[in-house]
């Protein structure tokens, strides 16, 4: 909005619109947009057009039906990758941050597991994981609930996100 404001400052509705979207043009005072639905025609004649942008709109919106205020919603700028998919979790980078324990660890905690389980599933001494669960736990990477005798680790939402989709079995990183 602010690009847009300074746009019009500096170079009238002209500025303002001319970069807006390829079917926007304005035109001695009056606004145009090509294909779109609909034909009608909507006269601000002082009420002035509100301007809202939207990531949801791929291309200019004018009011459904002519007896709506002078609105245009229009594609928002700064979209840049908000609509594509999150880039895939470079497991050496994690096992970099985290190191090679922690990392499988957090990658086996896509389910709810005890401490003697995990041990089980790493060969590895109880005492042992439940040193590297402190630190996990500590950073927010994993959440703990007791359930009955026994307490369950499982990856937090920033654990989830961290350790990426292909960490969910434990055996992407070794």
């Amino acid at each position: 909005m602010t690009y847009r404001a300074r746009q019009l400052a500096v170079g009238g509705a002209r500025l303002l619109f001319a970069g807006m979207h390829p079917n926007l043009r304005w035109d001695d005072g009056v606004l145009y947009v090509d294909k779109m639905i609909g034909g009608f025609r909507v006269a601000a004649a002082g009420r002035g057009l509100l301007l809202v942008p939207s990531v949801f709109a791929h291309k200019p919106a004018p009011p459904v039906v002519p007896e709506e205020p002078p609105t245009l919603v229009y594609p928002s700028r700064g979209v840049a990758t908000l609509w594509a998919p999150a880039p895939a979790a470079d497991q050496t980078a994690l096992v970099a941050l985290l190191g090679a324990p922690r990392a499988r660890l957090l990658g086996l905690l896509g389910e709810p597991l005890p401490t003697v389980e995990i041990a089980r599933r790493l060969r590895v001494t109880p005492s042992a994981v439940s040193q590297h669960l402190r630190m996990l736990y500590a950073s927010g990477l994993v959440t703990r609930a007791r359930d009955g005798r026994q307490v369950l680790y499982r990856r937090s939402s920033l654990g989830d996100r961290l350790a990426g989709a292909g960490a969910t079995s434990g055996r992407s990183v070794t």
